[in-house]
């Protein structure tokens, strides 16, 4: 007997999530490497043409820069990379438990949401700058990390963003069948961020004890 569950069930639900991925940061890298050539090349000759110094020492740094950047923001999208820090862990690990809580509840019970970008897909809006916001609260959250700013148990700096919440579901016909969802009032102050979804009518996203950082004692 398997005491893996997913063996059990057949080899489609072993590893469903690992999907084969090109090596990304070898360009980059290559760009990196051609730059440093150019560069020795330069100290052993004592000179280099000014094009090729201008090449090796601004343009190529500048594009390995920039698509190492690239790289980095689409693997920061990865629920594994915001579980590298140890006081996320528990939340990552409560995704998939069945604990009542809506982030649960929408990756693990219902599968509405990937378990592999689960994090970036909730706490990031549509659009450029839902990317953008939600780099900027990454990096203040890697930040807070590396300092120890932080308080426990484990909060937003701002409130939560409905809009992920709203472009999925205020089109389905399920939710627009909720007799809360067609009250005015109720919809005004959804549309003012004045309410939320958690708190009020929905479970709270993350178990109260993922978020305590009782694991850390």
């Amino acid at each position: 007997m398997s005491s893996n569950p997913a063996e059990e069930l057949g080899p489609l639900f072993v590893h469903p999530q690992t999907v084969s991925e090109p090596v990304l940061w070898l360009l980059p890298a290559l760009f990196a490497l051609a730059a440093l050539i150019l560069c020795a090349i330069g100290l052993v000759r004592g000179r280099l043409p000014e094009v090729w110094l201008t090449t090796g020492l601004v343009t190529l740094p500048a594009v390995a820069f920039t698509l190492a950047s690239l790289v980095l923001m689409e693997r920061s999208k990865k629920t594994e990379f915001c579980g590298s820090c140890h006081v996320m862990q528990p939340i990552v690990a409560s995704l998939q438990q069945e604990n009542g809580a809506l982030a649960s509840a929408h990756v693990h019970k219902w599968g509405a949401v990937p378990v592999g970008g689960a994090c970036y897909t909730c706490h990031s809006g549509y659009g450029i700058w839902g990317n953008v916001g939600a780099k900027y609260s990454g990096i203040w959250h890697m930040v807070h990390t590396v300092t120890g700013r932080y308080e426990l148990p484990l909060k937003t700096w701002r409130p939560f963003d409905i809009s992920p919440c709203l472009a999925c579901h205020a089109e389905s016909t399920r939710f627009r069948a909720v007799e809360a969802h067609r009250v005015a009032d109720i919809q005004n102050a959804l549309i003012a961020r004045e309410m939320g979804c958690t708190g009020v009518c929905h479970p709270a996203a993350h178990p109260a004890e993922a978020l305590s950082g009782e694991h850390l004692q």
